[in-house]
């Protein structure tokens, strides 16, 4: 948990003296972005072992004092423009449900939480590289915290599509791990299949890789397509709840900005 909130501190510390050289005026920003993705965090049914495909939306509003969206909730800006955008929020973490995945049977449910969230954002190369990461620590004790990290890098194609891929991580801390990846005694008894397991420590959960493209259909919209893989590490297959180490992580959504000059 140190390590995620000196990642955290170093978002903080390594941007914002980027933006001491200039001061650049930012336009607001109002994006809707719809479609289907096939991950563990889904909307509709909170955290799954079994990777599923979904529906998906995220509503984002941008102003020069905060921001509000289904992804980082509701928030103030500490750092932003053309390049660097860092902010914290209040914004929920996902809950799980027994009915939503075989793998939880007998397990019971795990109610979502409100958490204090952290992200940021930079483009040291303006629209080919991207690096973000984000922390988020819920309120109800129980439910830990959660943090990911990554970086994607994209390259024009042809006119108007343009290539990517992406890499990232999600780490938990030991809280989160036995909330949601954790067997206790009672939970072995009730599913009559899993052996007690306690998580003895924190770290990385999944490591991802998408490859995708993405195509400008008008100056307003865009649809992005992509599929890649998921490996859980070696902490987290401890878990009995886990039967594939690999799973099929993918997306299709179309990505539409309102008021844009």
């Amino acid at each position: 948990m140190a390590t995620v909130r000196l990642v955290a501190s170093a978002l903080v510390v390594f941007f914002v003296p980027l933006t001491w050289a200039q001061e650049t005026g930012v336009a607001d920003k109002f994006e809707v972005t719809y479609g289907i993705n096939r991950s563990n965090q889904s909307l509709l049914n909170g955290v799954l072992v079994t990777y599923k495909n979904d529906p998906t939306i995220n509503v984002t509003y941008e102003t020069a004092k905060g921001f509000a969206s289904v992804q980082n909730g509701l928030g103030l800006w500490l750092v932003r423009n053309e390049q660097v955008k860092v902010g914290y929020s209040i914004n929920y973490m996902m809950g799980r449900y027994a009915s939503a995945d075989t793998r939880y049977n007998g397990m019971g449910n795990v109610a979502g939480s409100a958490a204090a969230y952290a992200w940021g954002e930079w483009q040291p190369i303006k629209d080919a590289v991207t690096v973000y990461g984000n922390y988020s620590s819920a309120l109800r004790g129980t439910n830990g915290a959660l943090a990911q990290w990554g970086m994607t890098f994209g390259i024009p194609v042809v006119s108007k599509v343009n290539a990517f891929v992406d890499v990232s991580r999600y780490w938990a801390n030991q809280r989160y791990l036995q909330t949601y990846y954790g067997v206790s005694s009672a939970q072995a008894g009730a599913s009559n299949s899993y052996s007690a397991f306690t998580p003895s420590t924190s770290g990385t959960l999944y490591s991802n890789t998408l490859w995708g493209a993405m195509v400008e259909v008008t100056k307003d919209i865009d649809v992005v397509i992509g599929v890649g893989k998921s490996s859980a590490t070696g902490l987290l297959m401890n878990s009995p709840l886990l039967d594939r180490k690999t799973q099929t992580n993918a997306t299709v959504v179309l990505n539409q900005r309102f008021g844009a000059k």
